[in-house]
């Protein structure tokens, strides 16, 4: 067993020896991933030697002074091993080291002749000239082999010393010592901005792509400039995370950069990647989306005897939705953001209100809302984000030929609501993969206003209250593309007090107040654009 670990210990020292090493040939910088938009590990002189680990394209994986990263393979050359230079810190002598090596007490190489034995510190040596022969105070160079200089001639009678190394013991100090000679590769003086897990094995948890079929990358975001080179299904895209008009930026591992269609390639993030938050730079989004609106209404007079119109009826239509609507958000400092979102919904009721048998009164829906939005990051992989929202909300029901009563036999006004709302979002972009989801809610409280056609109102008192909820469910579908599907519920309560005497509509004089309530259901389906 004893045998079985020295044979290992060997082994590894041996493989140790034998690891391929460079230098550096100019000043560069260690990375901490293959490509020059990796984060600086640290900044190496020229002359630095560093061990190679891993080879990858024109990039070299490298320790040096106790860190890991990448370098250019440009930026160094590999040493061969005659060319291996032992890195040790040069000593001078100290008090009480002779100049004298060997047993018989020869005269020492030229190496330590001359400066290197006087001592020009002490006070009893002031004035007197350096002694013949050297002494063995000075800093100068200890060589591995001890070889006199060419032109040294031995004293008549002895032999000059032969070319061995010097006894055990007496120089090991040197070769030991190699920590203190370690340059940190700082060539201007200056701190580098270094990574947080310096020394530590540099892992790559970036989002990759690939393409579907073989395509041209271009030195610029557009398909007339320069290729860059040609990314093949197999190959491993890295997005760095800058976009151009429909082209996103990628590099390859061996750190060759350029732009492709933002359609060509699929992006994927690693499975732990950690946690992601919301968005990092300003967002921008723009949407569309067609659907369904199911109106209904339910009008009350308490006390008036009529169970007809104006007083109490139930009305139901569907209408064509469109639904277009866009958003801007920016981070505000680390963990909030701030932006805007403006959303305008059209509804055409098909066929219309069906007054009677032979009658349908034609309606059409305009409901905008602009809202200014704070949100709070919660930092998660999942991309939480939860919204405080202030907005205002314009709607407008407007009733076919509303001043003609042979058109407009149900004698219904069109009806403008203008009021603030305050409210708020939580938004899951990643709750998976490919799936977010998206929940809102908004309150009409105080302040809103109300106005009727004139002659066909319902009462002289108007209020509103009500409440805005929406589900929103989005695919991601392409790059920078997305499938939207949301559910809205517009619900609204109106009082009008007394029952007009002097409007058209012909409210029973019985009545103590009329009232009524909306609740709007609307789904929608499109998409939504990313910039």
């Amino acid at each position: 067993m004893r045998y079985l670990a020295t044979l290992l210990v060997l082994v590894a020292g041996a493989g140790s020896a034998w690891a391929e090493k460079a230098k550096a040939k100019e000043g560069a910088i260690v990375y901490n991933r293959a490509g020059e938009r990796g984060q600086v590990v640290l900044k190496v002189k020229e002359g630095q030697v560093m061990r190679i680990d891993r080879k990858e394209g024109r990039w070299y994986k490298v320790r040096v002074s106790g860190r890991t990263g990448w370098i250019p393979r440009s930026k160094v050359e590999i040493l061969e091993e005659e060319e291996m230079v032992r890195n040790t810190r040069r000593r001078p002598f100290v008090d009480g080291r002779s100049t004298k090596r060997g047993f018989g007490g020869e005269t020492g190489p030229d190496d330590r002749v001359g400066a290197d034995a006087v001592d020009t510190g002490g006070d009893d040596d002031k004035g007197k000239p350096p002694p013949k022969g050297g002494g063995d105070d000075d800093d100068s160079e200890d060589d591995d082999t001890d070889k006199p200089k060419p032109g040294a001639k031995p004293k008549p009678g002895t032999k000059p010393k032969p070319t061995t190394k010097p006894p055990k013991g007496e120089d090991s100090e040197d070769d030991t010592e190699e920590s203190d000679s370690e340059d940190d590769g700082n060539t201007d003086g200056e701190e580098p901005k270094v990574s947080d897990d310096e020394g530590a094995e540099v892992t790559n948890d970036r989002p990759t792509a690939k393409v579907k079929k073989k395509v041209a990358v271009y030195s610029e975001a557009d398909a007339e400039s320069e290729e860059s080179f040609t990314a093949s299904p197999a190959m491993v895209l890295y997005p760095t995370g800058k976009k151009k008009g429909s082209y996103v930026e990628v590099e390859t591992e061996d750190g060759d950069i350029g732009f492709v269609l933002a359609s060509a390639i699929e992006v994927s993030e690693p499975e732990d990647s950690g946690p992601k938050g919301g968005p990092k730079t300003r967002q921008i989004d723009a949407r569309a989306r067609i659907g369904v609106t199911i109106i209904q209404q339910v009008q009350s007079t308490p006390g008036s005897v009529n169970e007809d119109r104006p007083d109490n009826y139930k009305l139901s239509t569907s209408a064509i939705t469109i639904a277009l609507g866009g958003a801007y958000l920016r981070p505000y400092k680390a963990s909030y953001l701030v932006g805007g979102e403006l959303a305008v919904d059209m509804a055409k009721a098909v066929p219309g209100i069906k007054v009677d048998a032979m009658n349908t009164t034609g309606i059409t829906v305009y409901n905008v809302n602009a809202r200014a939005m704070f949100g709070k990051d919660f930092k998660r992989k999942s991309g939480m984000l939860a919204f405080g929202r202030l907005g205002f909300r314009y709607y407008s029901y407007q009733v076919s030929d509303v001043g003609d009563l042979t058109k407009n036999t149900a004698k219904l006004p069109s009806e403008i609501v203008k009021a603030p709302t305050l409210g708020g979002a939580l938004a899951i972009p990643r709750l998976t993969e490919k799936i977010g989801l998206r929940f809102s809610l908004d309150a009409v409280l105080l302040g809103a206003s109300m106005q009727q056609t004139k002659g066909l109102e319902d009462g002289d008192a108007k209020k509103a209250k009500g409440a805005i909820a929406g589900i929103g469910f989005t695919y991601r579908w392409k790059p920078a593309m997305d499938i939207n599907a949301t559910y809205d519920l517009n619900y609204m309560k109106y009082d009008f007090g007394t029952p007009s005497t002097t409007s058209m509509r012909g409210h029973d004089a019985a009545g103590t107040s009329t009232g009524r309530t909306d609740v709007f259901h609307a789904v929608t389906v499109g998409v939504a654009k990313a910039f």
